[in-house]
């Protein structure tokens, strides 16, 4: 509970956004089969119920600042679910599949006869569980679909743990002794998997592609810093899906606790990768610039979005200091937004010290809208380049902010919605 306790405190407090997103990613690895379960034992289909679960999870991070007694959390979250299980019963308008229909449910063995007699044996099983009572249907769900321990359980159900036993006990005796197993195999079959990650991922590669559409805001943005940039080359953004080996090119640590993530491959979170490839084996002076979608687990706001573009630029060459980055970060922010101010903040990472945030103001709206600074020594040996004899800084800019200050658009989520997109 205490490790609960410290998850939910830091995704709904912590400074840094990476540490709330990464808070609550291990929330999500903790409750994601116990959402499933519960939903099904609501739903009784178990597309449905991931569908249910994914809803709820994003309710709960967008609600998680409500929640007064972090150690509630477990309790609070099932009651999401529930209600997240409710509105889709009422709302659904496609059929569904109920749960004696499951065999249609592909078999593991290519044996006709094998096939036959597991998918009689599961048919058999699902139905006894969906005739036992609510509360005991519930139980058994969650105890058998990963092995959650009977204290977890009682938290999520806000129960003591005496009935919880008393529940499972009372489902043993109803069920047959020889499916109990067949119970654990079913439900754990059927946990979620790879495919729970993957709708979220597919919707998010189908969005529109602003960058590449003449006269949207984000592109204007994108065109002015490049006209003002001309001593900067431009770079194929490349693939939007990495493995967590081209991840670590950028030094970039948070990709494999963040990203949105199918096995050992997941979308980037930022445009770095890009350019710190770029730069392997060039002669200084060296300066690129790459734009293009990037993707965070992160709570939908105002001037916030899972989906968003970023252009980033490295430079390297003899005498780059603070005030080069500086100039040219302004040069970049003011072309995109004519007449913006700028103030500075102090904002080291472990990839670029001294780093900093940009602020720009254009009208009644600031927006950070920048974050870089000087590379490290080892950063620019482990690219091929002697410290000693030249620099570096690399920074990154949020072309959908610019976009906002520069049209006086007070919601990001306008620029994927019409008049910008048809």
């Amino acid at each position: 509970m205490e490790q609960i306790r410290d998850l939910v405190v830091r995704a709904a407090t912590a400074t840094a956004l990476n540490e709330r997103i990464g808070a609550f990613g291990q929330l999500v690895q903790m409750f994601r089969d116990m959402a499933c379960g519960y939903a099904h034992a609501i739903l009784g289909d178990f597309h449905l119920a991931e569908d249910a679960a994914q809803e709820a999870f994003v309710l709960a991070y967008r609600r998680l600042g409500q929640l007064r007694e972090p150690e509630a959390f477990p309790g609070w979250f099932r009651s999401i679910v529930w209600t997240t299980c409710g509105q889709m019963v009422r709302k659904k308008s496609r059929t569904t599949v109920g749960i004696d229909a499951t065999s249609a449910m592909p078999a593991q063995s290519p044996d006709p006869s094998s096939l036959a007699e597991a998918t009689e044996m599961r048919d058999e099983v699902l139905r006894a569980i969906s005739q036992l009572p609510d509360k005991e249907r519930e139980v058994t769900t969650l105890f058998y679909i990963n092995g959650y321990s009977q204290k977890d359980i009682a938290d999520f159900l806000e129960v003591p743990v005496g009935t919880v036993k008393n529940r499972l006990n009372a489902s043993r005796g109803r069920l047959k002794e020889r499916m109990l197993n067949m119970v654990k195999d079913t439900l754990h079959q059927n946990a979620p998997d790879e495919r729970f990650e993957r709708k979220v991922i597919d919707e998010l590669l189908s969005r529109p592609r602003p960058l590449e559409m003449p006269g949207h805001p984000v592109r204007q943005a994108f065109e002015a810093i490049r006209a003002a940039m001309a001593d900067y080359e431009i770079i194929d953004p490349g693939s939007e899906v990495e493995d967590e080996a081209t991840a670590r090119q950028a030094e970039d640590h948070a990709w494999a606790e963040y990203a949105y993530r199918i096995g050992d491959k997941g979308l980037r979170v930022q445009m770095t990768t890009v350019t710190m490839g770029a730069i392997v084996g060039r002669r200084p002076p060296v300066r690129v610039l790459a734009a293009g979608r990037v993707f965070r687990p992160i709570r939908s706001a105002a001037h916030r979005a899972k989906v968003f573009h970023q252009l980033d630029g490295v430079c390297i060459e003899a005498g780059a200091n603070v005030d080069g980055f500086k100039a040219t970060c302004e040069r970049a922010i003011t072309a995109a937004v004519p007449g913006c101010t700028i103030r500075w903040l102090d904002h080291d990472t472990s990839f670029v010290i001294p780093g900093f945030q940009a602020m720009a103001r254009n009208k009644d709206q600031e927006l950070e809208v920048l974050g870089g600074g000087m590379l490290l020594p080892k950063t620019l040996v482990n690219k091929g380049y002697d410290p000693q004899r030249v620099a570096g800084y690399s920074w990154g800019l949020s072309l959908d902010r610019l976009a906002m200050l520069r049209f006086d658009i007070k919601d990001i989520h306008q620029l994927w919605q019409p008049p910008y997109i048809a």
